[in-house]
């Protein structure tokens, strides 16, 4: 990688967004070059290779190792690919696990109720949208895939926080707060902490409009094999058609799939 230089004046100020994106392109690369390398290399052959100064190289690589990205061995000084990264890899793999297990149950799902059908996962402080089963009825409701959802203000946000302990649960409203959408949407942290406790007595969680008006969604959390939530599944349609009156029988059919897609993830013992 040739090292990006600066223009202008001589002793101008670099634009500290500038700055921050060339760092990142050289992590980056040193990451790719570990790859390449087999996991493993010295900072003279990083720094050679990559066409960095020694001393960059190096606090590049610290930064790297803060994060668990990379290690050194204390005998040689080598560096060497990081659990950070693994972990990373790991969480890709295992999301593209869920939706390829869940493949068939949405589609079954999405017949059974007649709505559309979504899976998503939590990112942050937002549930993302990352799978999608279309209903055939004319009018539907279909969101992109990687829409971004608000976890208390959302059937698959909501299905995502319920599984969690209490103080889990007001670390994550500490940070996202509760913003308000509709008029029905949740902003008493009591209402909506009863709300999750009831929803995981029953295996899945209602959103009566409470982020789209006119849009009802029924939601329900997908387990891994040791028990921890992965992702959340959910039906969503228009409130005229998925009226309460359907919420009990919708319900039940939203949680018996998560739970099949649970155990097909190797969960053994229910958690709902």
């Amino acid at each position: 990688m040739t090292e990006v230089r600066r223009r202008g004046r001589p002793g101008q100020a670099e634009p500290v967004a500038q700055k921050g994106a060339q760092a990142l392109e050289r992590g980056i690369a040193i990451l790719q070059y570990l790859e390449k390398s087999g996991g493993s290399s010295s900072v003279s052959d990083i720094s050679l290779n990559l066409d960095l100064p020694l001393s960059t190289t190096f606090r590049l690589l610290k930064v790297l190792e803060s994060a668990d990205f990379v290690s050194q061995d204390n005998q040689l000084g080598w560096w060497h690919i990081g659990l950070g990264v693994f972990n990373v890899g790991a969480a890709y793999i295992h999301n593209r696990d869920v939706l390829s297990v869940a493949g068939p149950f949405m589609r079954r799902l999405m017949l059974m109720s007649g709505e559309t059908v979504n899976v998503a996962i939590r990112n942050g402080n937002e549930a993302v949208l990352i799978g999608q089963q279309e209903c055939k009825s004319m009018v539907r409701m279909c969101a992109p895939l990687g829409s971004r959802l608000p976890l208390h203000a959302s059937g698959a946000g909501k299905a995502l926080l319920y599984p969690l302990s209490e103080q889990e649960l007001l670390d994550t409203i500490l940070k996202t707060g509760l913003q308000r959408f509709t008029p029905t949407t949740m902003v008493d942290l009591p209402v909506l902490q009863k709300a999750l406790e009831e929803a995981m007595e029953q295996g899945y969680i209602i959103d009566q409009e409470e982020h789209v008006v006119g849009l009802n969604c029924i939601a329900s959390a997908i387990f891994d094999d040791v028990g921890t939530v992965v992702a959340a599944i959910s039906i969503s349609g228009p409130s005229s058609r998925l009226t309460p009156e359907r919420f009990l029988s919708q319900g039940e059919l939203v949680r018996d799939t998560a739970r099949d897609i649970s155990k097909a993830l190797g969960l053994k013992a229910p958690r709902m």
